[in-house]
């Protein structure tokens, strides 16, 4: 699994108890590096009245946000403190450049939507070879008609009535970009965040996270290289991905339970069927305890793995019975 210690710690924004990101930039970081997709649930401006196609943000599951704030690559804010306060605190050439950042962004986006519409217009070629050549006798009798009605004209004006009042002059260029500029609401807080954090620094106090007792099964399979994404339409926790979901089909439908915790044996029948008819195995795993009951913490043996979680063991059940 690669890493990259040159892009900034993921802001992890948490609204109404959910763990959502909305820049694009850490959405693309955090599948590439840390293999966390999750679920797009933004409408998109354009169709906002479906369900099927979403955009950002997108939303983690408390799993993947206790991850990446136990490996130092993001931390979690509380938007419903920060936004007030920040706003608050801003003072008078802060508030500017941040009116004037939000003026540039629609700009950019006004020109970006100009661009689109002129490379969308169709083109029109010009055919020289197929058009009639005229006399030059019709030319000249065209212009001498031309002549006589343009002296018609002026005569009549003469005694006519007053000419109409010329259009007003048009606004500069400059003043017409400048009002009919987009009007655009930041999708980011990066334009609040001045100067931007740095690796060691964050937007407020830590927020706790409320993590499943699933956790250390996902932080156990995560530190492995797999893909995980919700598994409620398998009846599991997790499907398991050995890459990136949208090159891979999911290799295991994974349940956590306790490390005592009795099973009962119907759902292991269940769970090894159904995964052996969708081409899964049915992974079961938890947090090993010792004999006191007491979870062990973590193992770490390869380079970037959590040192945060407890150990944890997984099994995988396949149906094979006639």
């Amino acid at each position: 699994m690669a890493s990259s210690t040159s892009h900034p710690r993921v802001r992890i924004s948490k609204v109404a108890g959910r763990y959502l990101l909305f820049d694009i930039d850490d959405v693309m970081y955090v599948r590439r590096h840390h293999n966390i997709c999750s679920v797009f649930v933004g409408t998109i401006p354009q169709n906002p009245q479906q369900n099927i196609f979403m955009g950002l943000p997108i939303e983690l599951m408390p799993e993947e946000a206790q991850v990446l704030v136990d490996k130092s690559v993001g931390y979690i804010v509380d938007d419903t403190v920060f936004h007030p306060a920040r706003l608050a605190a801003l003072s008078d050439s802060e508030r500017k450049r941040y009116l004037q950042s939000v003026k540039a962004e629609g700009r950019r986006a006004q020109i970006a939507a100009a661009e689109s519409k002129q490379s969308q217009r169709p083109k029109v070629f010009k055919k020289e070879k197929g058009k009639p050549k005229t006399a030059e006798g019709e030319i000249s009798s065209e212009g001498n008609a031309l002549e006589k009605s343009s002296e018609g004209v002026e005569t009549n004006d003469l005694f006519g009535p007053p000419s109409p009042s010329p259009p007003p002059a048009s606004k500069p260029k400059e003043e017409v970009e400048e009002s009919s500029s987009f009007t655009i609401t930041p999708t980011t807080s990066s334009l609040l965040l001045t100067p931007p954090p740095g690796p060691d620094m964050d937007d407020g106090p830590a927020v706790q996270v409320d993590v499943p007792p699933s956790y250390p099964l996902y932080a156990h399979l995560q530190d492995r290289g797999y893909f995980m994404m919700p598994g409620l339409r398998f009846g599991c926790d997790y499907n398991v991905y050995p890459g990136d979901p949208l090159r891979f089909h999911s290799h295991f439908q994974a349940a956590s339970y306790g490390w005592d915790e009795e099973i009962n044996m119907l759902d292991l029948v269940a769970g090894g069927r159904l995964g052996t008819n969708v081409k899964k195995g049915y992974l079961i795993g938890g947090a090993i305890a010792d004999e006191q009951g007491k979870v062990r913490d973590a193992d770490i043996q390869q380079e970037g793995g959590n040192a945060h979680a407890p150990q944890a063991r997984a099994f995988c059940i396949e149906w094979a019975a006639m």
